[in-house]
Protein backbone atom coordinates (compact mmCIF):
# COMPACT_ATOMS: atom_id res chain seq x y z
CA UNK A 1 0.00 0.00 0.00
CA UNK A 2 3.04 2.38 0.74
CA UNK A 3 4.31 2.18 -3.16
CA UNK A 4 0.53 2.83 -3.69
CA UNK A 5 0.10 5.72 -1.96
CA UNK A 6 3.33 6.80 -3.44
CA UNK A 7 2.07 6.33 -6.81
CA UNK A 8 -0.97 8.78 -5.69
CA UNK A 9 1.54 11.36 -4.95
CA UNK A 10 2.48 11.51 -8.57
CA UNK A 11 -1.45 12.81 -9.17
CA UNK A 12 -2.20 16.10 -10.85
CA UNK A 13 -3.58 19.14 -8.29
CA UNK A 14 -4.95 21.90 -10.72
CA UNK A 15 -8.49 23.99 -10.83
CA UNK A 16 -7.95 25.86 -13.96
CA UNK A 17 -5.54 26.83 -17.21
CA UNK A 18 -4.35 30.29 -15.55
CA UNK A 19 -1.98 32.91 -17.39
CA UNK A 20 1.21 34.64 -16.33
CA UNK A 21 1.26 37.89 -16.36
CA UNK A 22 4.57 40.08 -17.01
CA UNK A 23 6.75 42.96 -16.97
CA UNK A 24 8.96 44.33 -19.53
CA UNK A 25 12.25 44.13 -20.29
CA UNK A 26 12.13 46.99 -22.67
CA UNK A 27 15.77 48.96 -22.87
CA UNK A 28 15.64 52.58 -22.42
CA UNK A 29 18.05 53.96 -24.21
CA UNK A 30 18.81 57.45 -23.35
CA UNK A 31 22.44 58.05 -25.41
CA UNK A 32 23.08 57.31 -28.99
CA UNK A 33 25.15 54.18 -29.71
CA UNK A 34 28.67 56.70 -30.46
CA UNK A 35 28.27 57.41 -26.02
CA UNK A 36 27.57 53.49 -25.02
CA UNK A 37 29.76 52.13 -22.45
CA UNK A 38 30.23 48.92 -21.17
CA UNK A 39 27.51 48.43 -19.02
CA UNK A 40 24.65 46.51 -19.91
CA UNK A 41 21.10 48.48 -19.77
CA UNK A 42 19.47 46.48 -17.72
CA UNK A 43 17.93 48.41 -15.40
CA UNK A 44 14.52 46.99 -15.55
CA UNK A 45 13.83 43.01 -14.77
CA UNK A 46 13.63 40.73 -18.02
CA UNK A 47 10.56 39.99 -18.66
CA UNK A 48 8.43 37.40 -16.61
CA UNK A 49 6.65 35.74 -19.85
CA UNK A 50 2.78 35.50 -19.66
CA UNK A 51 -0.45 36.85 -21.44
CA UNK A 52 0.37 41.00 -20.58
CA UNK A 53 1.83 43.36 -22.96
CA UNK A 54 5.02 44.71 -21.93
CA UNK A 55 4.05 48.00 -19.60
CA UNK A 56 0.95 46.60 -19.16
CA UNK A 57 1.62 46.23 -15.06
CA UNK A 58 2.95 43.85 -12.69
CA UNK A 59 1.53 40.71 -11.27
CA UNK A 60 -1.65 40.54 -9.00
CA UNK A 61 -2.78 38.40 -6.59
CA UNK A 62 -5.75 36.90 -5.38
CA UNK A 63 -7.94 34.03 -5.90
CA UNK A 64 -6.82 33.56 -9.78
CA UNK A 65 -3.32 33.00 -8.76
CA UNK A 66 -1.23 30.14 -6.50
CA UNK A 67 0.11 32.45 -3.97
CA UNK A 68 1.26 29.77 -1.65
CA UNK A 69 4.50 30.91 -1.09
CA UNK A 70 5.11 28.70 2.17
CA UNK A 71 5.75 25.12 0.01
CA UNK A 72 8.69 23.97 1.85
CA UNK A 73 12.66 23.90 -0.31
CA UNK A 74 12.17 20.15 -0.18
CA UNK A 75 16.21 19.72 -1.64
CA UNK A 76 18.31 19.77 1.26
CA UNK A 77 21.45 21.75 0.40
CA UNK A 78 22.68 21.90 4.11
CA UNK A 79 26.34 20.12 3.98
CA UNK A 80 26.78 20.63 0.51
CA UNK A 81 29.88 21.82 -0.98
CA UNK A 82 29.33 25.33 -1.91
CA UNK A 83 31.23 27.45 -4.17
CA UNK A 84 31.00 31.66 -3.76
CA UNK A 85 32.39 34.00 -5.41
CA UNK A 86 31.71 37.83 -4.50
CA UNK A 87 32.32 38.81 -8.19
CA UNK A 88 31.94 36.06 -10.86
CA UNK A 89 32.10 39.72 -13.60
CA UNK A 90 35.40 38.97 -15.43
CA UNK A 91 36.29 41.66 -18.33
CA UNK A 92 39.33 41.75 -19.62
CA UNK A 93 38.26 43.35 -22.95
CA UNK A 94 38.36 46.91 -23.32
CA UNK A 95 37.02 46.94 -26.33
CA UNK A 96 33.41 48.55 -26.91
CA UNK A 97 30.18 46.53 -27.54
CA UNK A 98 29.42 45.93 -31.19
CA UNK A 99 26.03 44.60 -32.93
CA UNK A 100 26.51 41.53 -35.12
CA UNK A 101 25.40 43.02 -38.07
CA UNK A 102 23.18 40.68 -39.52
CA UNK A 103 19.75 40.57 -41.32
CA UNK A 104 16.54 40.30 -39.35
CA UNK A 105 14.16 37.92 -39.93
CA UNK A 106 10.33 38.02 -40.15
CA UNK A 107 8.78 38.04 -37.10
CA UNK A 108 5.69 39.15 -35.25
CA UNK A 109 7.28 39.04 -31.70
CA UNK A 110 4.52 37.29 -29.29
CA UNK A 111 4.16 38.71 -25.63
CA UNK A 112 1.24 37.82 -24.52
CA UNK A 113 -2.68 36.80 -25.38
CA UNK A 114 -1.03 33.47 -26.93
CA UNK A 115 -3.17 31.67 -28.58
CA UNK A 116 -4.74 28.44 -26.30
CA UNK A 117 -5.23 24.91 -28.05
CA UNK A 118 -7.97 22.91 -26.94
CA UNK A 119 -8.30 19.85 -28.93
CA UNK A 120 -5.30 17.31 -27.76
CA UNK A 121 -7.20 15.16 -30.89
CA UNK A 122 -5.47 17.31 -32.99
CA UNK A 123 -1.93 17.15 -33.65
CA UNK A 124 -0.07 20.61 -33.79
CA UNK A 125 2.11 21.45 -36.90
CA UNK A 126 4.05 24.40 -37.55
CA UNK A 127 6.77 25.31 -39.75
CA UNK A 128 9.03 28.01 -39.63
CA UNK A 129 7.89 31.75 -41.24
CA UNK A 130 11.45 32.78 -42.36
CA UNK A 131 14.83 32.06 -41.92
CA UNK A 132 18.46 33.73 -41.98
CA UNK A 133 21.58 31.98 -43.29
CA UNK A 134 19.73 28.57 -42.42
CA UNK A 135 16.55 26.50 -43.64
CA UNK A 136 13.08 25.84 -42.83
CA UNK A 137 12.21 24.33 -39.83
CA UNK A 138 8.88 22.18 -38.91
CA UNK A 139 8.10 21.08 -35.91
CA UNK A 140 5.03 18.23 -34.32
CA UNK A 141 3.41 17.24 -31.68
CA UNK A 142 5.21 14.62 -29.80
CA UNK A 143 3.24 14.46 -26.81
CA UNK A 144 0.84 16.89 -25.12
CA UNK A 145 1.54 17.51 -21.50
CA UNK A 146 -0.57 17.00 -18.25
CA UNK A 147 -2.13 20.36 -16.40
CA UNK A 148 0.63 18.76 -13.50
CA UNK A 149 2.68 15.64 -12.24
CA UNK A 150 3.02 16.58 -9.31
CA UNK A 151 1.27 17.60 -5.98
CA UNK A 152 0.57 21.52 -5.74
CA UNK A 153 -2.08 24.03 -4.32
CA UNK A 154 -3.45 25.40 -7.96
CA UNK A 155 -1.05 23.88 -10.38
CA UNK A 156 -2.17 25.03 -13.43
CA UNK A 157 0.27 23.38 -16.79
CA UNK A 158 3.02 25.69 -16.53
CA UNK A 159 6.29 24.02 -18.04
CA UNK A 160 9.19 25.88 -18.07
CA UNK A 161 13.11 24.53 -18.50
CA UNK A 162 13.46 21.41 -20.51
CA UNK A 163 16.87 19.30 -21.28
CA UNK A 164 17.35 15.83 -23.07
CA UNK A 165 20.19 13.52 -21.18
CA UNK A 166 20.78 9.53 -20.46
CA UNK A 167 17.86 9.05 -23.05
CA UNK A 168 15.82 10.77 -20.85
CA UNK A 169 13.72 14.14 -20.81
CA UNK A 170 13.56 16.36 -17.93
CA UNK A 171 11.06 19.49 -17.09
CA UNK A 172 10.69 22.21 -14.33
CA UNK A 173 6.92 22.21 -13.53
CA UNK A 174 6.25 25.59 -11.70
CA UNK A 175 3.78 24.69 -8.68
CA UNK A 176 1.90 28.49 -9.55
CA UNK A 177 2.46 31.97 -10.37
CA UNK A 178 4.25 33.71 -7.32
CA UNK A 179 5.38 30.43 -5.28
CA UNK A 180 8.94 30.39 -6.85
CA UNK A 181 8.66 26.70 -6.18
CA UNK A 182 8.05 23.80 -8.05
CA UNK A 183 9.30 20.24 -9.21
CA UNK A 184 11.58 18.41 -11.97
CA UNK A 185 10.15 15.61 -14.00
CA UNK A 186 12.24 13.06 -15.23
CA UNK A 187 10.60 10.75 -18.03
CA UNK A 188 12.42 7.94 -19.70
CA UNK A 189 12.45 8.45 -23.15
CA UNK A 190 12.85 4.52 -24.31
CA UNK A 191 10.02 3.94 -21.28
CA UNK A 192 7.70 5.78 -23.46
CA UNK A 193 8.13 4.31 -27.15
CA UNK A 194 7.47 0.62 -25.37
CA UNK A 195 4.41 1.76 -24.21
CA UNK A 196 3.68 3.12 -27.52
CA UNK A 197 3.05 6.64 -26.09
CA UNK A 198 5.97 7.52 -28.71
CA UNK A 199 3.60 6.50 -31.78
CA UNK A 200 1.44 9.20 -34.15
CA UNK A 201 -1.36 8.36 -32.41
CA UNK A 202 -1.15 8.41 -28.77
CA UNK A 203 0.60 12.40 -28.38
CA UNK A 204 -2.29 12.90 -25.86
CA UNK A 205 -2.24 9.77 -24.13
CA UNK A 206 0.30 10.76 -21.53
CA UNK A 207 -1.95 13.93 -20.41
CA UNK A 208 -5.48 12.32 -20.30
CA UNK A 209 -4.26 9.88 -18.18
CA UNK A 210 -2.73 12.02 -15.40
CA UNK A 211 -5.73 15.05 -15.91
CA UNK A 212 -8.02 11.99 -15.56
CA UNK A 213 -6.90 11.36 -11.79
CA UNK A 214 -6.56 14.89 -11.20
CA UNK A 215 -8.31 14.99 -7.73
CA UNK A 216 -8.77 18.74 -7.38
CA UNK A 217 -11.62 18.29 -9.48
CA UNK A 218 -14.95 16.62 -9.04
CA UNK A 219 -14.35 14.61 -12.06
CA UNK A 220 -10.55 13.47 -10.76
CA UNK A 221 -11.70 12.78 -7.54
CA UNK A 222 -15.16 10.55 -8.47
CA UNK A 223 -11.96 8.82 -11.02
CA UNK A 224 -9.63 8.44 -7.67
CA UNK A 225 -12.50 6.72 -5.80
CA UNK A 226 -12.89 4.38 -8.38
CA UNK A 227 -9.02 3.76 -9.14
CA UNK A 228 -9.13 2.83 -4.95
CA UNK A 229 -11.69 0.42 -5.73
CA UNK A 230 -9.89 -0.72 -8.38
CA UNK A 231 -6.77 -1.55 -6.67
CA UNK A 232 -8.83 -3.54 -3.97
CA UNK A 233 -11.02 -5.38 -5.63
CA UNK A 234 -8.33 -6.31 -8.23
CA UNK A 235 -5.30 -6.87 -5.82
CA UNK A 236 -6.40 -10.63 -6.17
CA UNK A 237 -5.70 -10.77 -9.65
CA UNK A 238 -2.61 -8.67 -10.02
CA UNK A 239 -0.73 -10.42 -7.21
CA UNK A 240 -1.42 -13.75 -8.97
CA UNK A 241 -0.42 -12.51 -12.51
CA UNK A 242 2.72 -11.32 -11.20
CA UNK A 243 2.99 -14.62 -9.20
CA UNK A 244 2.39 -16.59 -12.43
CA UNK A 245 4.29 -14.52 -14.24
CA UNK A 246 7.48 -15.45 -12.31
CA UNK A 247 6.77 -19.31 -12.63
CA UNK A 248 6.14 -18.78 -16.21
CA UNK A 249 9.89 -17.31 -16.62
CA UNK A 250 11.62 -19.82 -13.86
CA UNK A 251 9.79 -22.50 -16.11
CA UNK A 252 10.95 -20.75 -19.71
CA UNK A 253 14.20 -21.34 -17.93
CA UNK A 254 14.16 -25.13 -16.98
CA UNK A 255 12.33 -25.92 -20.76
CA UNK A 256 15.59 -23.97 -22.31
CA UNK A 257 17.99 -26.09 -20.11
CA UNK A 258 16.23 -29.19 -21.08
CA UNK A 259 16.41 -27.84 -24.41
CA UNK A 260 19.87 -27.69 -24.08
CA UNK A 261 20.36 -30.81 -22.56
CA UNK A 262 18.39 -32.68 -25.28
CA UNK A 263 20.27 -30.90 -27.71
CA UNK A 264 23.66 -32.04 -26.48
CA UNK A 265 22.39 -35.51 -25.86
CA UNK A 266 21.76 -35.63 -29.55
CA UNK A 267 24.85 -34.05 -30.48
CA UNK A 268 27.09 -36.86 -28.28
CA UNK A 269 24.81 -39.48 -29.95
CA UNK A 270 25.81 -38.19 -33.43
CA UNK A 271 29.13 -38.24 -32.78
CA UNK A 272 29.17 -42.03 -31.58
CA UNK A 273 27.59 -42.87 -34.98
CA UNK A 274 30.18 -40.45 -36.56
CA UNK A 275 33.08 -42.46 -35.22
CA UNK A 276 31.68 -45.70 -36.34
CA UNK A 277 31.17 -44.63 -39.47
CA UNK A 278 34.32 -43.42 -39.95
CA UNK A 279 36.00 -46.48 -38.47
CA UNK A 280 33.33 -48.70 -41.46
CA UNK A 281 34.33 -46.18 -44.31
CA UNK A 282 38.10 -46.85 -43.16
CA UNK A 283 37.68 -50.91 -43.04
CA UNK A 284 35.52 -50.20 -46.42
CA UNK A 285 38.78 -48.11 -48.23
CA UNK A 286 41.28 -51.00 -46.83
CA UNK A 287 39.40 -53.69 -48.41
CA UNK A 288 38.74 -52.10 -51.94
CA UNK A 289 42.28 -50.96 -52.07
CA UNK A 290 43.26 -54.86 -51.43
CA UNK A 291 40.46 -56.20 -54.06
CA UNK A 292 42.02 -53.79 -57.42
CA UNK A 293 45.72 -54.57 -55.52
CA UNK A 294 44.39 -58.86 -56.42
CA UNK A 295 42.59 -57.98 -59.52
CA UNK A 296 45.36 -57.00 -61.39
CA UNK A 297 47.45 -59.73 -60.70
CA UNK A 298 46.98 -63.70 -61.96
CA UNK A 299 43.96 -64.96 -60.55
CA UNK A 300 44.74 -68.44 -59.30
CA UNK A 301 41.91 -70.56 -56.93
CA UNK A 302 42.98 -68.99 -53.95
CA UNK A 303 43.26 -65.40 -55.12
CA UNK A 304 39.73 -65.83 -56.26
CA UNK A 305 38.63 -67.47 -53.19
CA UNK A 306 40.43 -64.07 -51.28
CA UNK A 307 38.41 -61.97 -53.72
CA UNK A 308 35.29 -63.26 -52.85
CA UNK A 309 35.84 -63.25 -49.53
CA UNK A 310 36.61 -59.75 -50.08
CA UNK A 311 33.38 -58.71 -51.76
CA UNK A 312 31.63 -60.22 -48.71
CA UNK A 313 33.02 -58.36 -46.44
CA UNK A 314 32.66 -55.18 -48.51
CA UNK A 315 28.82 -55.59 -48.57
CA UNK A 316 28.89 -56.56 -44.93
CA UNK A 317 30.55 -53.51 -43.71
CA UNK A 318 28.13 -51.72 -46.83
CA UNK A 319 24.97 -52.97 -44.67
CA UNK A 320 26.55 -52.05 -41.21
CA UNK A 321 26.15 -48.27 -42.61
CA UNK A 322 22.61 -47.84 -43.17
CA UNK A 323 21.17 -46.12 -40.41
CA UNK A 324 19.06 -48.72 -38.90
CA UNK A 325 22.11 -50.84 -38.72
CA UNK A 326 24.15 -48.44 -37.51
CA UNK A 327 22.62 -47.80 -34.41
CA UNK A 328 22.82 -51.53 -33.28
CA UNK A 329 27.00 -51.26 -33.41
CA UNK A 330 26.64 -48.57 -30.36
CA UNK A 331 24.35 -50.00 -28.14
CA UNK A 332 25.25 -48.25 -25.02
CA UNK A 333 25.17 -44.83 -26.44
CA UNK A 334 21.82 -45.94 -27.95
CA UNK A 335 20.35 -46.62 -25.08
CA UNK A 336 21.65 -43.09 -22.99
CA UNK A 337 20.25 -41.89 -25.98
CA UNK A 338 16.77 -42.85 -25.71
CA UNK A 339 16.63 -42.64 -21.93
CA UNK A 340 17.93 -38.87 -22.16
CA UNK A 341 15.57 -37.73 -24.83
CA UNK A 342 12.70 -39.29 -23.14
CA UNK A 343 13.27 -37.20 -20.27
CA UNK A 344 13.88 -33.99 -21.36
CA UNK A 345 11.48 -34.39 -24.10
CA UNK A 346 8.44 -35.34 -20.92
CA UNK A 347 10.30 -32.22 -19.05
CA UNK A 348 9.77 -29.57 -22.30
CA UNK A 349 6.49 -31.21 -23.05
CA UNK A 350 5.23 -30.75 -19.17
CA UNK A 351 7.17 -27.07 -18.79
CA UNK A 352 4.98 -26.10 -22.28
CA UNK A 353 1.85 -27.34 -21.11
CA UNK A 354 2.46 -25.84 -17.41
CA UNK A 355 3.08 -22.49 -19.30
CA UNK A 356 0.03 -22.55 -21.37
CA UNK A 357 -1.78 -23.25 -18.13
CA UNK A 358 -0.53 -20.09 -16.49
CA UNK A 359 -1.04 -17.93 -19.24
CA UNK A 360 -4.40 -19.15 -19.58
CA UNK A 361 -4.93 -18.01 -16.41
CA UNK A 362 -3.41 -14.63 -16.78
CA UNK A 363 -6.07 -14.00 -19.23
CA UNK A 364 -8.46 -15.16 -17.35
CA UNK A 365 -7.05 -12.59 -14.65
CA UNK A 366 -6.84 -9.79 -17.34
CA UNK A 367 -9.98 -10.08 -18.35
CA UNK A 368 -11.39 -9.83 -14.65
CA UNK A 369 -9.19 -6.84 -14.37
CA UNK A 370 -10.94 -5.14 -17.39
CA UNK A 371 -14.28 -6.06 -15.93
CA UNK A 372 -13.85 -4.48 -12.97
CA UNK A 373 -12.32 -1.47 -14.25
CA UNK A 374 -14.81 -1.51 -16.95
CA UNK A 375 -11.92 -1.86 -19.72
CA UNK A 376 -10.82 1.92 -18.61
CA UNK A 377 -7.69 1.25 -20.71
CA UNK A 378 -6.33 4.41 -18.11
CA UNK A 379 -5.96 2.67 -15.06
CA UNK A 380 -3.37 0.32 -16.49
CA UNK A 381 -1.59 3.36 -18.59
CA UNK A 382 -1.36 5.06 -15.18
CA UNK A 383 0.57 2.58 -13.42
CA UNK A 384 2.75 1.78 -16.05
CA UNK A 385 3.55 5.92 -16.67
CA UNK A 386 4.04 5.98 -12.69
CA UNK A 387 6.68 2.93 -13.32
CA UNK A 388 8.86 5.69 -16.01
CA UNK A 389 8.48 8.90 -13.67
CA UNK A 390 10.55 10.45 -11.29
CA UNK A 391 9.39 13.55 -9.27
CA UNK A 392 12.00 15.40 -7.31
CA UNK A 393 11.56 16.89 -4.14
CA UNK A 394 9.82 20.96 -4.41
CA UNK A 395 12.16 22.85 -4.22
CA UNK A 396 13.01 26.68 -5.17
CA UNK A 397 13.42 27.02 -9.07
CA UNK A 398 13.08 30.57 -9.58
CA UNK A 399 11.22 30.98 -12.86
CA UNK A 400 12.17 27.43 -13.78
CA UNK A 401 13.69 28.57 -16.82
CA UNK A 402 17.56 27.62 -15.87
CA UNK A 403 17.42 23.93 -16.26
CA UNK A 404 20.44 22.71 -17.88
CA UNK A 405 23.00 19.63 -18.93
CA UNK A 406 26.55 19.52 -18.16
CA UNK A 407 27.55 16.95 -20.74
CA UNK A 408 31.29 16.51 -19.20
CA UNK A 409 30.30 15.59 -16.31
CA UNK A 410 26.96 13.91 -16.88
CA UNK A 411 25.40 16.53 -13.93
CA UNK A 412 22.14 18.69 -14.00
CA UNK A 413 21.81 22.18 -12.80
CA UNK A 414 19.13 24.61 -11.68
CA UNK A 415 19.53 28.30 -10.82
CA UNK A 416 17.02 29.88 -8.57
CA UNK A 417 16.68 32.57 -10.39
CA UNK A 418 13.74 34.16 -8.30
CA UNK A 419 14.88 38.03 -8.95
CA UNK A 420 15.55 38.48 -12.45
CA UNK A 421 17.54 41.70 -14.37
CA UNK A 422 19.18 43.82 -12.22
CA UNK A 423 19.54 42.81 -8.51
CA UNK A 424 20.91 44.58 -5.45
CA UNK A 425 24.09 44.20 -4.59
CA UNK A 426 23.36 41.98 -1.55
CA UNK A 427 21.97 39.27 -4.21
CA UNK A 428 23.74 36.02 -4.87
CA UNK A 429 23.15 33.90 -7.65
CA UNK A 430 22.41 30.51 -6.80
CA UNK A 431 22.81 27.49 -8.96
CA UNK A 432 22.48 24.01 -7.82
CA UNK A 433 24.42 21.19 -9.43
CA UNK A 434 22.62 17.76 -9.22
CA UNK A 435 22.85 14.25 -10.20
CA UNK A 436 21.18 13.63 -13.16
CA UNK A 437 19.74 9.62 -12.36
CA UNK A 438 18.60 10.46 -8.89
CA UNK A 439 18.34 15.21 -8.87
CA UNK A 440 19.78 14.96 -5.26
CA UNK A 441 22.12 17.95 -5.02
CA UNK A 442 26.32 17.67 -5.18
CA UNK A 443 27.36 21.44 -5.57
CA UNK A 444 26.16 24.51 -4.74
CA UNK A 445 27.63 27.98 -6.49
CA UNK A 446 26.92 31.30 -5.14
CA UNK A 447 28.17 34.45 -7.30
CA UNK A 448 27.52 37.83 -7.66
CA UNK A 449 27.76 39.34 -11.08
CA UNK A 450 28.97 43.01 -10.54
CA UNK A 451 29.37 45.32 -13.70
CA UNK A 452 31.12 48.01 -11.89
CA UNK A 453 28.24 48.55 -9.60
CA UNK A 454 25.53 47.27 -11.60
CA UNK A 455 24.44 43.58 -10.51
CA UNK A 456 22.85 41.16 -12.61
CA UNK A 457 20.64 38.16 -11.57
CA UNK A 458 21.30 34.79 -13.83
CA UNK A 459 17.85 33.77 -15.95
CA UNK A 460 19.34 31.48 -18.24
CA UNK A 461 21.95 28.77 -18.41
CA UNK A 462 24.00 26.07 -20.38
CA UNK A 463 26.74 23.97 -20.78
CA UNK A 464 28.90 23.01 -23.94
CA UNK A 465 30.77 19.05 -23.73
CA UNK A 466 34.09 20.29 -23.13
CA UNK A 467 31.97 22.41 -19.47
CA UNK A 468 31.86 25.45 -20.38
CA UNK A 469 28.86 27.43 -19.32
CA UNK A 470 27.22 30.08 -20.95
CA UNK A 471 24.04 32.54 -20.16
CA UNK A 472 22.49 36.03 -22.16
CA UNK A 473 20.75 38.85 -20.90
CA UNK A 474 18.58 40.03 -23.68
CA UNK A 475 20.19 43.78 -23.63
CA UNK A 476 22.91 45.53 -24.20
CA UNK A 477 25.14 49.05 -23.45
CA UNK A 478 22.76 51.97 -23.82
CA UNK A 479 22.00 53.04 -27.24
CA UNK A 480 22.53 49.79 -28.29
CA UNK A 481 18.31 48.80 -28.23
CA UNK A 482 16.64 45.38 -29.35
CA UNK A 483 20.46 43.27 -28.53
CA UNK A 484 21.45 40.39 -26.71
CA UNK A 485 24.31 40.40 -24.71
CA UNK A 486 26.01 36.48 -24.45
CA UNK A 487 28.06 35.79 -21.38
CA UNK A 488 30.55 32.73 -21.26
CA UNK A 489 33.13 31.03 -18.82
CA UNK A 490 33.17 28.12 -15.89
CA UNK A 491 31.23 26.97 -13.15
CA UNK A 492 33.67 25.04 -11.18
CA UNK A 493 34.35 24.09 -7.63
CA UNK A 494 37.48 26.31 -7.46
CA UNK A 495 36.37 29.32 -9.59
CA UNK A 496 33.54 30.76 -11.30
CA UNK A 497 33.48 33.22 -13.73
CA UNK A 498 31.80 34.61 -16.77
CA UNK A 499 32.60 37.21 -19.26
CA UNK A 500 30.72 39.70 -21.66
CA UNK A 501 30.46 38.56 -25.80
CA UNK A 502 31.49 42.05 -27.16
CA UNK A 503 29.50 41.40 -30.11
CA UNK A 504 25.79 42.27 -29.58
CA UNK A 505 23.24 39.12 -31.43
CA UNK A 506 20.28 41.16 -33.11
CA UNK A 507 17.05 40.19 -31.09
CA UNK A 508 13.45 41.19 -33.10
CA UNK A 509 11.82 38.80 -30.80
CA UNK A 510 10.09 39.11 -27.26
CA UNK A 511 11.15 37.39 -24.07
CA UNK A 512 14.26 35.88 -23.19
CA UNK A 513 13.14 32.27 -22.76
CA UNK A 514 15.97 30.26 -22.44
CA UNK A 515 19.79 29.22 -24.06
CA UNK A 516 20.80 25.94 -24.80
CA UNK A 517 23.19 23.99 -26.45
CA UNK A 518 23.17 20.88 -29.33
CA UNK A 519 26.39 18.86 -29.06
CA UNK A 520 25.64 17.40 -32.50
CA UNK A 521 26.85 20.42 -34.07
CA UNK A 522 28.41 22.43 -31.42
CA UNK A 523 26.03 25.04 -31.66
CA UNK A 524 24.35 27.40 -28.79
CA UNK A 525 20.67 28.32 -29.55
CA UNK A 526 19.16 31.24 -27.86
CA UNK A 527 15.07 30.99 -27.62
CA UNK A 528 12.37 32.91 -27.51
CA UNK A 529 8.17 33.18 -28.31
CA UNK A 530 8.28 32.14 -32.18
CA UNK A 531 11.96 32.35 -32.53
CA UNK A 532 15.21 30.60 -32.42
CA UNK A 533 18.90 31.70 -32.77
CA UNK A 534 21.71 29.69 -32.85
CA UNK A 535 25.38 30.42 -32.84
CA UNK A 536 28.44 28.29 -32.88
CA UNK A 537 29.76 28.01 -29.31
CA UNK A 538 33.24 28.10 -30.38
CA UNK A 539 32.69 31.74 -32.52
CA UNK A 540 30.53 32.84 -28.94
CA UNK A 541 33.86 31.71 -26.53
CA UNK A 542 36.24 33.18 -29.14
CA UNK A 543 33.83 36.44 -29.10
CA UNK A 544 34.96 36.28 -32.99
CA UNK A 545 31.10 36.11 -34.08
CA UNK A 546 30.35 36.97 -37.78
CA UNK A 547 27.40 38.01 -39.47
CA UNK A 548 27.02 34.11 -41.36
CA UNK A 549 27.69 32.79 -37.66
CA UNK A 550 23.97 33.79 -36.94
CA UNK A 551 21.09 31.63 -37.59
CA UNK A 552 17.70 32.86 -37.20
CA UNK A 553 14.39 30.83 -37.49
CA UNK A 554 11.27 32.12 -37.02
CA UNK A 555 7.50 30.91 -36.80
CA UNK A 556 4.12 32.59 -36.28
CA UNK A 557 2.40 29.69 -33.39
CA UNK A 558 1.45 32.89 -31.43
CA UNK A 559 2.66 30.52 -28.45
CA UNK A 560 4.79 30.75 -25.72
CA UNK A 561 8.32 28.89 -26.04
CA UNK A 562 9.64 27.82 -22.97
CA UNK A 563 12.63 25.77 -23.54
CA UNK A 564 14.66 23.66 -26.57
CA UNK A 565 16.46 20.62 -26.02
CA UNK A 566 17.66 18.26 -28.23
CA UNK A 567 18.45 14.55 -28.48
CA UNK A 568 21.51 12.12 -29.74
CA UNK A 569 20.43 12.78 -33.36
CA UNK A 570 20.14 16.37 -32.86
CA UNK A 571 16.37 16.80 -33.52
CA UNK A 572 14.83 19.61 -31.30
CA UNK A 573 12.34 19.24 -28.77
CA UNK A 574 10.26 22.00 -28.28
CA UNK A 575 8.05 22.83 -24.96
CA UNK A 576 5.18 25.31 -25.58
CA UNK A 577 2.13 26.59 -24.01
CA UNK A 578 -0.78 26.78 -23.56
CA UNK A 579 -2.13 23.89 -23.63
CA UNK A 580 1.61 22.62 -22.66
CA UNK A 581 2.82 20.20 -25.31
CA UNK A 582 6.20 18.97 -26.59
CA UNK A 583 6.62 19.17 -30.48
CA UNK A 584 9.56 17.30 -32.21
CA UNK A 585 11.45 18.73 -35.41
CA UNK A 586 11.18 16.92 -38.02
CA UNK A 587 14.63 17.38 -39.21
CA UNK A 588 17.75 17.76 -36.97
CA UNK A 589 17.89 21.78 -36.39
CA UNK A 590 20.54 23.61 -37.41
Amino acid sequence: MKKIRNAFLLLTIISMLMSLPSIDFGIKASADAHSASNIIDDKDPESIDGDTKPNEGTQKTGDKFNDNKTISDSIDTNGIPTTTTENAYVDNNNANYHVIDTKIPKINATWGNYTRVRNMAVPSNYTSIDSVNTGSTTFKTKWFLPEGFHVSPGEHGNYQGGIIANDSIYFVESAGTNTNKGAIVKIKLDALDKLGIDTSTQQNIMAKVFNFFNRNSTYGKDNNKKLSSFIVNTDIYRRDNNNLQAKIIKMRKAVNTSNVKAKNNEKTFTNAIKQVRNKINKSIKANRKTFKKLSKIHKTRAIKKRIAKLNKAYKNLNNKKKKNNIVKLVPKAFKKYNRVKKAQGKLINNGKNKIKEWNAKINHNKREINRIGQRNDLFKKYFDLSKILTISPVTNIGHGQTLSYNPSNNHVYLAQDDKLGTVKGDFYNQVTEMDAENMKPVHVYRFKLNNKGHYYALHTLTFDIEGNAYFGIKGGPKGMQNTYTLFHGKMEDSEIQFSPVKGLIKWPGSFNQGVTYNRNNNRLYLLSNDMIISIPVDEVRNDNIQPQDVHYTTFGTNREFESLSFDNNGYGYLVVLWRSEVLKSTTPIN
